[in-house]
């Protein structure tokens, strides 16, 4: 996804005062929590690794939040594995399977969701400047 004027919003929103960035933060936090939920929810589990190796990330003072399938510091085989249960195994010594898009299934679901309730915090933030919330 693209977003047009990124830089620009962020500085813009970095130069709101504490109290009204917390409603921003405190969106982008449900939302990230909730992706995380719905995404252990929709992974597969044979052993429970799978599920309980899925966490969320904050950055930048809370205004970037990530869901986190495996870390990036993670060894490579580890990696090699989340990737093959997403995305399937195409050749290999082990045989095919088809990937399971669980990450890419929790986007579709949760994408539009999201948008709305960053956009609401947004507008409430604006008011609350402007001085008319």
């Amino acid at each position: 996804m693209k977003v047009v004027g990124g830089k620009k919003l962020a500085r813009q929103l970095g130069a709101l005062p504490e109290v009204t960035r917390g409603h921003v933060v405190k969106a982008i936090s449900r939302s990230t929590e909730e992706g995380a939920r719905v995404a252990r929810t929709l992974a597969p589990d044979a052993t429970g690794e799978t599920r309980e190796g899925i966490t969320t990330e904050y950055r930048d003072g809370g205004m970037t939040g990530e869901v986190v399938v495996v870390s990036s510091d993670a060894p490579r085989s580890e990696k090699d594995k989340r990737y093959s249960i997403e995305h399937g195994r195409k050749r290999g010594s082990r045989g095919t399977t088809q990937g399971y898009h669980f990450v890419h299934r929790t986007k579709q679901y949760l994408g539009k969701k999201n948008r709305a309730r960053i956009k609401r915090a947004i507008n409430k933030a604006v008011k609350e400047v402007a001085g008319r919330g």
